[in-house]
């Protein structure tokens, strides 16, 4: 009787322990290069993505975080994100490859946290510090959702 109850037990243990280790319990992954980990959020409900880089459907990318000049080897701009939680603030998500026209519109967004479109850029990159995107728009983006409807 001791021994059948130490099996019963035994199994319990297994299926608690192999429930806590399935990749549902585990919560989301973090964003990656390769591929989003959502669509993007609905406005209406204030959500939106983690600060990150994703590949859209239509071919074009999207980076998340904070505009930030970084003045090196001449500078360049780049999206920052990561967290304290993760260990990673102020890692680069993504940099900006030829600015262009945008520069002033670059500039009167440093610091905030914003949405870039655009494509990747293939090849050598002086710059060396992350996945690089020309982008085609710009734009400030909140948590906070704007008034109910």
């Amino acid at each position: 009787m001791l021994s059948a109850t130490r099996i019963v037990l035994a199994i319990a243990l297994v299926a608690v322990i192999a429930s806590g280790c399935s990749p549902a319990a585990q919560g989301p992954s973090a964003p990656s290069d390769e591929q989003p980990i959502q669509q993007p959020g609905d406005a209406s409900t204030g959500s939106r993505l983690a600060f990150g880089l994703y590949d859209l459907e239509d071919g074009t990318v999207q980076a998340i975080g904070t505009l930030e000049w970084v003045d090196l080897e001449g500078g360049f701009w780049a999206i920052k994100g990561g967290t304290e939680a993760e260990g990673d603030a102020g890692k680069i998500v993504a940099v900006i490859g030829d600015v262009g026209s945008l520069e002033a519109e670059l500039k009167a967004l440093e610091g905030k946290t914003v949405q870039v479109k655009g494509t990747r850029l293939e090849g050598v990159s002086v710059r060396m510090a992350g996945p690089e995107i020309a982008v085609s728009s710009v734009e400030e983006i909140s948590d906070t959702p704007g008034p109910a409807e």
